[in-house]
């Protein structure tokens, strides 16, 4: 178990390449209780030695920080003023570059439609819940 794995490498989006035994034991987890909590994640990777580059590490996080910044950029109602292109943050108010606005009305509505799915699936499942416990107490 010495050898160690990077955390991401030439893989298809949204699925990073892990050792087998670790996405194995992962999934089991996850499936066997219908839940893990990503310390237990964190531990499991940890106990087959994925680890990252460190300065790509830094830099990923000086990134974040970043992006925090730039997302506590607020007006007066709270709404954002800096909204990110790509790797490039431009202020609303100031920008007359028609292609990077669509750009990003473009990228928050893929979010926005994204998050209905996921939304909609959620209200699925506590309309099936509901039902259940209608049932439930009916015959009780």
């Amino acid at each position: 178990m010495s050898k160690e794995y990077p955390a991401r490498a030439a893989s298809p989006p949204g699925r990073p390449i892990l050792p087998p035994e670790a996405e194995n034991e992962i999934l089991d987890t996850l499936f066997t209780n219908m839940k893990i909590s990503s310390g237990e994640i964190a531990a499991i990777l940890k106990k087959y030695n994925v680890s990252g580059d460190t300065e790509l590490l830094q830099d990923r996080y000086r990134k974040r920080l970043g992006q925090r910044l730039m997302a506590s950029i607020r007006d007066e109602s709270g709404q954002r003023e800096v909204l990110a292109r790509g790797s490039e943050y431009i202020v609303l108010e100031c920008c007359n570059d028609r292609q990077a606005l669509q750009a990003i009305r473009r990228r928050i509505q893929s979010q926005m439609n994204g998050l209905d799915v996921s939304a909609a699936k959620v209200s699925g499942r506590i309309h099936v819940l509901e039902r259940f416990l209608a049932r439930f107490r009916k015959a009780g």
